[in-house]
């Protein structure tokens, strides 16, 4: 059954009405994705360890974002376009010597070929369904709020998100950083995604951080995280929102056209 256009747009300017209504049932609906997941698991799976169900979780929602956007009419609304402008691409020179430089002065080991790879795959998966989510669909459904407000708010849903981290056993001082982090991050994110109008850099990006925090903490599980790599995510996080603040100056949230024939074209 095909929806008609006007349809479809009427239902995309019915989000933007309620903004943060709209942000929160989709946060709903990531914690029913990660609820069912694990009562499944205790159900049917009892021996296997929560952490395990890292990938299946993160494919579930990579669909689910996936599905969101492409019923909302949203994939150029949420970034996912060509870069306007490459020279803009000058603009990640500090987040990535943020992430590279600290690694380099701690000495963070590169995994194994094999090991590497798989974690590539993982940590692509985890930037494209929180950028997706984060950065394409709440950011543009808070923007009737106005540029600040809604960058803010998609930082702080971003980082209450993680504290889900819990449930699966990773280290509760691992993740009260993480969640202060990504609330700090989310903010630099949010600005960058703006001032490149589209999302994969942020998808790039978000994949290199991750790989680096992975590989600094010998896998995804993180049950003991060293104080060294919390305070370095405290201190990088906190330079991505200053510079988050930074490149928010003069930034304009614009709104993707809500109309038929944008609803209508994904």
């Amino acid at each position: 059954m095909t929806t008609h256009p006007d349809e479809l747009a009427g239902r995309v300017l019915s989000t933007t009405q309620h903004p943060w209504r709209f942000a929160l049932l989709v946060m709903l609906a990531l914690e029913l994705v990660l609820l069912v997941c694990l009562g499944a698991a205790r159900l049917f799976l009892p021996n296997v360890p929560l952490i395990a169900l890292d990938l299946p979780i993160l494919l579930l929602n990579a669909i689910f974002a996936a599905l969101l956007l492409t019923r909302l009419g949203w994939w150029r609304a949420a970034g996912f376009r060509a870069l306007q402008r490459p020279r803009d691409l000058i603009l990640l020179a500090l987040p990535v010597a943020l992430l590279i430089v600290p690694a380099l002065v701690v000495g963070v080991d590169v995994p194994p070929f094999g090991k590497a790879l798989a974690l590539l795959v993982v940590t692509l998966l985890i930037a494209f369904q929180e950028e997706a989510i984060f950065r394409g669909v709440i950011l543009h459904g808070l923007a009737p709020l106005g540029t600040l407000h809604a960058v803010l708010g998609s930082a702080l849903l971003f980082g209450v998100i993680h504290a889900n981290s819990l449930l699966v056993g990773r280290d509760p001082a691992f993740v009260a950083v993480q969640v202060i982090g990504s609330i700090l991050g989310g903010v630099g994110s949010a600005a960058l995604r703006l001032r490149f109008g589209s999302i994969w850099p942020l998808i790039a990006l978000h994949t290199l951080n991750d790989f680096i925090q992975f590989s600094a903490s010998q896998g995804l599980a993180v049950e003991q995280a060293s104080p060294v790599l919390l305070i370095a995510k405290l201190g990088i996080s906190s330079l991505m929102a200053l510079y988050g603040f930074f490149l928010l100056r003069g930034t304009e949230m614009r709104m993707w056209p809500v109309s038929a024939q944008s609803a209508a074209a994904p």
